[in-house]
């Protein structure tokens, strides 16, 4: 099969192998040196496409996608400066244990630190976070290319199960499937393309082997399922009666889990410590739980992402749990202390019909149809779920919870919606804000947010650093002088302000269609004194009606 010129076949080689192995959905950020990538991506009927202006917008709509699909996606960018946007989403991947492919474009090799224009040193540009990396020079029509290609391709896939990886791609003009561009000429490429039958991976790298281990569970253990949790290893220590902490992310908060430990554990009552903690992927949440796993015995299970603690926690490979003999007085006053707290939760929630920040949180998560994905935000919607949902089954969250930040939030949520329906999102204005432009992205898929609008950065508000007003707002707060609903038309949105539970709710019984925004106005100070209140009224009920003694954590 003759091309056109070498670029284009090295394009064809590289989206033909990408689909071999399972891509199905391609982010897109418009550019010339990718110009033969995008453009057979583009003409390839058996991807979907995406076109995101932007390079963070489109690294991030890859990882929603990635994060609600279970599977990769790849994104393309052009070289230069438009790579290095892709840190973010790329750092978000490693820590969140998301499968993404990054191909990046670069000039030819010899073009490189020569000061060519839009050329960067791009080699190994995103560091230690890629699960594997490869610097492809351009194509040269040699014999065993087509095999090179395809071959690094499958490699990269099947390294980006956990994580992501990156393809750094050099091309030469010229970028169209054309020999002579009227700027650049090249003599068509005469080499073999053609991939495997059947259509086939070129290679099949080989398997990890599972892991053996098995785990006995007994005595006063506690689970913590954090994000990127194992559903299989959470239903086995349900079935052994072993208490489960389960965050609101982890996609483990199933009826029989603890959804209150926040609280419970801003107690510190002495029946409910735990012999040792078992933490399942990556948690941390909630400051009290933190503190326990500093100063209790435990164990990360793998997939884990780290030792916040410094304590050198020991890392096991689990395959499943086996039951030992359990605490059956311990694992009582854990689920009489879940119950009371649960009833005292939802009970101060619903004292007042006007909608706070958690109850906003908790209606959202408790309203919205079985199969949905919600995308949540990293700061404060995420730990209000966790601190104020109750469990449910058949919701799939996603959240930026790998490093954390609050940048790419719609990205995320517009990939999410685009591999599951129906799509929700929680998010605050800020995170809203800094990620306005992803919703420039096209198409864009039904999704319905609830925007919590307190006029900055809520979370500052529980910190230390609202002990020094002087600097507060300007410094830390930031409120932005944004109208949300003209931003939303600039946009194309559909906009509706919601003040009470019943309006939500009644909004919440449509299901999106386009993307619709419901803004949710609060104040800041409001917002600490309830979370407070909650806090004070569940370590004083439950203690009153458990009979358990409090002792602060400190």
């Amino acid at each position: 099969m003759t091309m056109p010129n070498p670029s284009w076949a090295m394009a064809t080689v590289i989206i033909d192998e990408l689909v071999r192995n399972g891509i199905e959905q391609v982010v897109v950020a418009p550019g010339s040196r990718s110009g033969a990538l995008s453009m057979v991506a583009a003409g390839d009927s058996r991807l979907r496409l995406t076109v995101a202006i932007d390079e963070r917008s489109a690294g991030f709509w890859a990882v929603g996608y990635a994060k609600a699909a279970g599977r990769a996606a790849a994104v393309l960018t052009t070289s230069g400066t438009a790579v290095a946007n892709l840190f973010p989403a790329v750092v978000e991947a490693s820590e969140s244990l998301t499968p993404l492919v990054v191909v990046t474009s670069d000039r030819p090799f010899d073009l490189r630190f020569t000061g060519a224009n839009q050329t960067i040193d791009q080699f190994e540009i995103f560091g230690r976070y890629p699960r594997f990396f490869a610097d492809v020079f351009e194509a040269v029509d040699v014999p065993g290319e087509n095999a090179e290609w395809r071959a690094v391709v499958c490699n990269a896939v099947a390294a980006a199960v956990n994580g992501p990886v990156h393809l750094n791609v050099g091309f030469r003009e010229p970028l169209v499937p054309a020999s002579d561009d009227g700027r650049d000429v090249a003599i068509p490429y005469q080499n073999d393309v053609v991939g495997r039958p059947q259509g086939e991976p070129w290679v099949r790298p080989a398997e990890a082997v599972p892991a053996v281990d098995v785990l006995e569970l007994g005595g006063r253990d506690l689970v913590v399922a954090g994000g990127g949790a194992s559903q299989h290893l959470v239903d086995d220590a349900l079935d052994f009666g072993i208490p489960i902490v389960a965050e609101a992310h982890s996609n483990c908060r199933v009826p029989g889990t603890i959804t209150t430990a926040h609280h419970l554990l801003s107690g510190g009552f002495r029946e409910l410590v735990p012999r040792r903690v078992i933490v399942l992927g990556r948690a941390g949440l909630s400051r009290p739980l933190s503190l326990l796993i500093r100063r209790v015995p435990t164990l990360l299970v793998r997939p884990a992402a780290g030792d916040p603690t410094r304590k050198k926690l020991p890392l096991v490979e689990v395959s499943a749990f086996a039951p030992a003999e359990i605490d059956h007085s311990w694992h009582s006053a854990w689920l009489g202390a879940e119950e009371a707290a649960r009833l005292i939760v939802d009970a101060e929630l619903d004292r007042d019909s006007i909608l706070t920040e958690p109850r906003a949180a908790r209606d959202l998560w408790s309203t919205v149809p079985a199969g949905s994905v919600l995308a949540v935000g990293s700061s404060m919607p995420v730990r209000d779920l966790d601190w104020f949902a109750p469990p449910r089954n058949n919701l799939h969250v996603v959240s930026n919870r790998g490093a954390s930040g609050i940048d790419g939030f719609i990205s995320l949520a517009l990939g999410a919606a685009a591999a599951r329906q129906p799509a929700y999102g929680l998010v605050g204005d800020l995170s809203f804000f800094h990620d306005s432009n992803g919703f420039l992205s096209t198409p864009r898929p039904d999704l319905t947010l609830v925007v919590i609008n307190n006029q900055g950065g809520g979370i500052f508000s529980f910190l230390p650093q609202a002990e020094f007003p002087e600097h507060f707002e300007r410094v830390f707060a930031t409120p932005a002088p944004v109208d949300l609903e003209a931003l939303a038309r600039a946009y194309g949105l559909e906009h509706g302000m919601v003040r009470t539970a019943a309006e939500l709710g009644e909004r919440l019984q449509e299901r999106p269609t386009g993307v619709s925004i419901l803004e949710v106005r609060t104040d800041r100070k409001d917002n600490v004194a309830v979370h407070r209140r909650i806090t004070q009224a569940v370590v004083a009920g439950v203690g009153a009606i458990r009979g358990l003694t409090a002792s602060p954590p400190a």
